[in-house]
């Protein structure tokens, strides 16, 4: 109903819930003290998986909830599941790609963002996107998470100023 309703709740696209989720349907982790804290746990965790769960995936739209469901199934052996999670998340990534690229010809994935900071999830995602012929790129000297967002809104900010003060002497 609280959902139903929007009263206290937040829409979110962030990867980084799906872990909160995962972790605390899988009893791993029920309150985060830290960003991450989740994630990495899970990661921790996880046993090598060769398939993923389910998901559905429409006009770039991907559904997880098929993935939660069979989560919830498999919930009585952890480290399996967190596995399967993982090549999930990796596996949907993938075929969103693979989707957009239908659309627009694009052959190159940049992995940026707080959960590519999971080296397993970075290790399946990219094997997966290499796999349909994806050049991927990935973080090498600044932090894919808000270090590397903060770099980047000052690089957006001196540009600006730059622009704002050449603009400036232009005038008469």
């Amino acid at each position: 109903a609280i959902i139903d309703s929007g009263i206290n709740t937040v829409d979110c696209s962030s990867c980084g819930r799906l872990f909160d989720a995962a972790a605390a349907i899988l009893g791993v982790r029920l309150e985060s003290n830290f960003e991450g804290q989740a994630a990495m746990q899970l990661e921790a965790i996880a046993a090598p998986a060769q398939d993923g769960y389910p998901f559905d995936l429409d006009d770039r739209v991907i559904d997880f909830r098929p993935a939660i469901r069979a989560l919830v199934d498999e919930r009585a052996n952890p480290a399996i599941a967190v596995g399967r999670f993982h090549a999930t998340l990796a596996n949907a990534t993938a075929a969103a790609c693979g989707q957009a690229r239908a659309s627009s010809g694009l052959r190159r994935v940049c992995l940026s963002g707080g959960t590519f900071q999971n080296a397993l999830l970075i290790g399946l995602t990219v094997d997966s996107l290499q796999s349909l012929g994806f050049e991927v790129y990935l973080h090498a000297r600044v932090p894919a998470n808000d270090g590397g967002l903060s770099l980047g809104q000052a690089v957006i900010a001196a540009r600006r100023l730059r622009s704002n003060h050449v603009a400036l002497e232009a005038r008469p």
